[in-house]
């Protein structure tokens, strides 16, 4: 990969609720980012893989009924979670120029408690856990014999939601090929959640079909970016904004 994304200006308009226009105009100024975590999880080939999405509630205050991928903010639990794996030489060296080893290591405990929280898919090794966190989510793991699993996990972008909306987030993006050792595997099993709806594995062919986000638009063109090189750049795709100007950058800067 070379040391520049090539993507796009134009990625549709941004798209908001009146729900969210109005609650962004009640706050005086932009709330501080949030740090969150999302995976892709893809499966088959790289150059056609199929990867998985839910479609978030109508509910929701933040970019309802919107497919996405799995993720959420990162939790005091993150940090003591019991865990098997460890980050890639790479991925810890990105992850760790913007924090502690150990808050690293829980931006990425946190994909995979969110992969469960909302597709009840538990990416874990089996062990046993000595550690109590104190989370629903991470006692799922263990009552299944699992120690979330870092093994795999590769971040390959940031993007921090612009000051426009009224929920900000510091998203992580990884990315994890789902091994199952053949071609005729199965996928692994996966379930709709509260959080997500119509949760299924799409090709990139039937995800432009979707209703998507403009970050999630932008980080599916990065995907493809990453997936067409067996060498990754030693620095990710990063997206922020600064007022109402979109800036795209590497990170960690050279």
């Amino acid at each position: 990969m070379s040391s520049k994304n090539t993507i796009p200006n134009s990625l549709g308009e941004i798209s908001m609720t009146d729900a969210e226009r109005a609650k962004r105009k009640a706050l005086k100024r932009a709330v501080r980012p949030r740090i969150a975590s999302t995976i892709v999880l893809i499966h088959g080939p790289k150059d056609n893989p199929k990867i998985l999405m839910g479609q978030r509630s109508k509910k929701h205050d933040f970019m309802p009924s919107v497919y996405v991928f799995p993720g959420g903010r990162v939790d005091r639990a993150d940090s003591y979670a019991d865990y098997a794996g460890d980050l890639s030489p790479r991925s810890a060296h990105i992850l760790e120029a913007a924090f502690t080893p150990r808050k690293a290591r829980a931006v990425a405990l946190a994909a995979l408690r969110e992969t469960y929280e909302e597709t009840s898919l538990l990416l874990g090794r089996s062990g046993p856990s000595t550690r109590n966190s104190n989370n629903t989510s991470y006692d799922a793991f263990r009552l299944a014999g699992l120690k979330p699993d870092l093994s795999g996990l590769e971040v390959f972008g940031r993007a921090v939601t612009p000051p426009h909306r009224h929920k900000r987030f510091d998203a992580w993006f990884f990315v994890k090929h789902m091994d199952t050792h053949s071609k005729t595997s199965p996928l692994p099993e996966i379930a709709d959640s509260a959080e997500l709806l119509n949760v299924g594995w799409f090709t990139f062919a039937q995800i432009k079909k979707l209703e998507l986000q403009r970050a999630t638009k932008m980080m599916l063109q990065v995907l493809e970016h990453y997936l067409s090189t067996d060498n990754p750049s030693p620095d990710i795709f990063y997206s922020y904004a600064v007022g109402d100007n979109y800036k795209t950058d590497r990170f960690p800067p050279r």
